[in-house]
């Protein structure tokens, strides 16, 4: 139904009247672009809309880029039931296979590192401390 609506309007058989303020995506631009998810460990999560035949780095470029915890070496895409994880670290180090492209509605995942553990570990102890010292002062007075 959408597809006919779009082609018809392209044609200029049919008048969009009554949808002002609404976007046709690829209308305007005159481009095709696909929906795609980025999820994790990325600075802005959420869809992004993307010319279609993107690749993984166009979509995560789209939500701002990974974020400083990101793994980059497990990034996950999930369409339908199918489900690929691509080291997207070695092809930074130019040694990994190819970007692959994504296709309309694809969900991609960015875990958070795990080998960043003591960061947050340090975080917390220093947290404490900082609290006990101001306690003390406190007390002490």
């Amino acid at each position: 139904m959408r597809a006919t609506f779009c082609a018809l309007l392209l044609a200029g058989i049919c008048t969009a009247s009554g949808l002002e303020g609404y976007v046709v995506p690829g209308l305007e631009t005159g481009e095709v672009l696909m929906s795609v998810h980025v999820w994790g460990c990325v600075n802005v999560p959420g869809t992004q809309l993307l010319p279609a035949g993107s690749d993984l780095v166009a979509a995560l470029s789209a939500a701002g880029g990974p974020s400083a915890d990101a793994d980059l070496t497990e990034v996950r895409m999930v369409f339908d039931s199918t489900e690929s994880i691509y080291d997207l670290e070695s092809f930074l180090m130019g040694e990994g296979p190819p970007v692959p492209s994504l296709v309309p509605g694809v969900t991609v995942y960015v875990p958070r590192s795990t080998s960043d553990w003591w960061k947050e570990a340090l975080d917390v102890a220093y947290k404490l401390l900082v609290t006990a010292n101001l306690v003390w002062i406190m007390l002490d007075r």
